[in-house]
């Protein structure tokens, strides 16, 4: 009978290894199309694999907790039918009769991915007494619903890719009496005591190696900065009286991130403006008719920037369900493949953090990105005159002084400005 081999899948161009985190099967059982076989992750996301077609799982051949390649075989299906070739979303190319697993859940649902067979990688040991650089979406999870502080889990010694802490091993540690500490008398004391070296070298994890790739790519770029103050007692007067309403008509939360999209919409109509929302490959500026905009959310494995596509074509609660359920599944590490990729333009918000503003860094191939601060009270002018109290909001930008000059970027900064101090809400239905 035809053997399908399960290939592990490509979570975005810069992904090129992953880790197997818990098979759903095992060798001799029967699998339906679009059943799970086995939970993975990357540095970027959490995410499952399907079978391609009914069939016997014939043998795994990657143990759980191993990080292999991307396009590693993982196991072989055995099917009544040869699996259809796949075409892959970008390069490398598989021989035809492999199969890249699709990724669950897809929304919408994406071509599989079929990349070069590489050899398998065996999962690295810690050695003893050295705490895992990062943890899983999944650990982290368990850890807030155990008790077990973060910071506690990163010091205990992992088993798994890297010195990773693995569920096994905060398993093993919260039945062995482990927990939450104690509290501890603030007192002025040594950070190293007697007899200990005075500082650790430390590896980088998979996440900061991929971040810091990424932040070198960003930084060989001409990038300039600029940021503005805006009055946003319009759009946050409007919002404060309509949040609990929209929450019980829609069930989401009404963030600012919608109102953000509409100021960037309202300036991108202006035709001198669409060089920002634009990706420089190359000597060539792809200017986009369209806006994918990229939303960098927090989650417990680090910042991932989801794409909310053709946000343009997008009516206001449209706009709101789809940011709504790309946060919530970037958190839950369920995000797509797709979802991760094509942004024209991004949108990070320091504010969550409460920082009053921040210089954000570009996410290349794009031109811009614009960063969001802490909206707060502060003393301002008075636009009739004398001084008062206004939630005040400050608007960086970063962008590539390739594509643009600082003029073209400050009147597109400006326009987005002058668009949430002028917003006019009243017409707005939800």
């Amino acid at each position: 009978m035809p053997i399908a081999r399960i290939r592990m899948p490509r979570m975005g161009t810069s992904v090129h290894e992953s880790t197997v985190v818990e098979w759903k099967k095992a060798a001799g059982d029967r699998v339906a199309k679009g059943e799970v076989l086995l939970s993975a992750e990357s540095d970027k996301v959490e995410f499952q694999v399907e079978s391609p077609a009914d069939g016997v799982l014939k043998e795994v051949l990657v143990a759980t907790d191993a990080t292999v390649p991307v396009g590693e075989v993982l196991a072989l299906l055995e099917t009544a039918e040869e699996v259809p070739d796949s075409q892959p979303s970008g390069p490398p190319q598989q021989p035809a009769g492999d199969w890249a697993a699709p990724v669950a859940p897809l929304q919408p649902r994406q071509a599989p991915v079929i990349p070069a067979r590489a050899p398998v990688a065996p999962a690295r040991k810690a050695a003893p007494g050295q705490p895992g650089g990062w943890l899983s979406p999944r650990v982290q999870r368990m850890a807030t619903e155990r008790g077990v502080p973060l910071g506690t889990v990163l010091s205990l010694p992992g088993t798994g890719a890297g010195g990773r802490v693995t569920a096994r091993d905060l398993e093993r540690f919260i039945q062995a009496g482990g927990g939450v500490p104690p509290a501890v008398a603030l007192r002025f004391q040594p950070l190293a005591q007697e007899g200990e070296a005075r500082e650790r070298r430390e590896p980088l994890s998979r996440l900061r190696k991929r971040i810091a790739g990424n932040l070198a790519r960003s930084a060989a770029i001409p990038q300039a900065s600029l940021w503005m103050e805006v009055d946003m007692s319009r759009v946050a007067a409007w919002r404060e009286a309509n949040k609990e309403k929209f929450r019980e008509r829609h069930g989401a939360a009404l963030s600012y991130t919608p109102f953000f999209a509409l100021a960037i919409l309202h300036a991108l109509r202006d035709p001198a403006h669409a060089r920002l929302n634009a990706r420089l490959e190359e000597d060539t500026l792809h200017v986009a008719r369209y806006l994918n905009l990229g939303v960098a959310v927090d989650t417990p494995e680090g910042l991932v920037v989801p794409v909310l596509r053709e946000a343009d074509r997008l009516g206001f609660v449209e706009l709101v369900r789809a940011a709504d359920d790309l946060g919530a599944r970037a958190r839950a590490g369920k995000l797509a493949p797709g979802d991760v990729k094509g942004g024209t333009l991004t949108l990070t918000n320091f504010g969550a953090s409460g920082a009053q503003g921040g210089i954000p860094l570009l996410n290349p191939p794009e031109v811009a990105i614009l960063g969001t601060g802490m909206i707060a009270p502060r003393p301002a002018a008075l636009p009739g005159g004398g001084m008062g109290v206004l939630p005040l909001m400050t608007l960086s930008m970063s962008f590539d002084h390739r594509a643009n000059d600082g003029m073209a970027a400050g009147r597109f900064a400006a326009a987005i400005r002058a668009a949430l101090e002028g917003m006019d809400l009243s017409h707005l239905e939800f």
